[in-house]
């Protein structure tokens, strides 16, 4: 597996973490429990942005199993100015997992409705920056940080 940029890119105003967020030993966390996450000046994107970074391009990276996302995703590894996120896959309530190495699903920061949230999900051929499900899921959580003015 190739080397993933550690540099901390900065996408449409927003310092994007290279790393998924790992909390109590799991990388794959429910809506409620990533709602709460927030590490320093670090928050979960809201559906808005994620959106507007899915807007922006993205370029599956068959090696890393993964997508950048970013105005110049087709750089994979090379870019400076893109994200990767991991298709990490999806934890079902029942504990069942899904999608590991080509479907990725990420929480944003926004509700849908009661029960669900949105989250932008991708695979190696599409990608779906405004989606709702079960809050109950298990998806993963990438944080961003606001620049400062």
């Amino acid at each position: 597996m190739e080397k993933i940029n550690e540099t901390k890119p900065v996408i449409n105003g927003l310092e994007w973490d290279t790393k998924n967020v790992t909390f109590e030993e799991k990388t794959l966390l429910d809506w409620n429990k990533s709602k709460g996450i927030k590490e320093g000046d670090w928050r979960l994107p809201t559906n808005e942005e994620l959106a507007a970074l899915a807007a922006l391009g993205s370029t599956w990276d068959e090696e890393n199993q993964g997508r950048w996302f970013g105005p110049d995703s087709e750089l994979l590894s090379d870019s400076k100015k893109s994200v990767f996120l991991p298709a990490d896959g999806f934890r079902n309530p029942d504990c069942s997992m899904g999608g590991r190495g080509y479907s990725g699903y990420y929480w944003s920061a926004s509700p849908y409705d009661r029960l669900n949230a949105y989250y932008l999900n991708f695979n190696s051929n599409r990608v779906y920056p405004v989606d709702a499900d079960d809050r109950t899921h298990g998806f993963s959580v990438r944080l961003v940080k606001d620049l400062q003015k």
